[in-house]
């Protein structure tokens, strides 16, 4: 059998790295799926988890893939990508040498990010510029 599910410590650890996360002066929160206010700027959603069973001959653990979104909102003609890029490299950095909590009973072997894809949407008033952020984790 695998050990227990693993994305709530994984959503856990990510939310406790990046919630309130100050980047250029200003606060990112971190939401899990959804984003619960319409105010916020600038914002990381943690989105899907993928988990693949990974059998060794001492356990069995997981593979386990989770999407990271670092979003900017600004107002037409008034804002670059800058503040996304150093966002990422605050996320990136933040995320290096990811660990689970000894309480949750999981330890994480290897860890990868990767930076899947940008996305920009163009509105009437305003434009999101969202990078898609991928850490793939073996759990043991």
């Amino acid at each position: 059998m695998n050990t227990a599910n693993p994305d709530k410590h994984i959503r856990k650890e990510i939310y406790d790295r990046l919630h309130n996360s100050e980047v250029n002066t200003l606060t990112f929160k971190c939401y899990d799926t959804n984003v619960t206010s319409a105010n916020d700027n600038q914002y990381f959603l943690i989105g899907t988890q993928l988990n693949q069973p990974n059998r060794t001959k001492c356990n069995r653990g997981w593979l386990n893939s989770t999407e990271i979104q670092v979003v900017v909102r600004t107002k037409k003609n008034t804002g670059s990508r800058v503040l996304l890029d150093d966002a990422v490299d605050h996320v990136l950095t933040e995320l290096d040498s990811f660990s689970l909590p000894v309480l949750s009973g999981m330890k994480v072997s290897l860890s990868e990010i990767s930076i899947e894809n940008e996305l920009v949407e163009d509105t009437q008033s305003e434009i999101f510029y969202t990078k898609i952020l991928r850490i793939e984790t073996t759990i043991n």
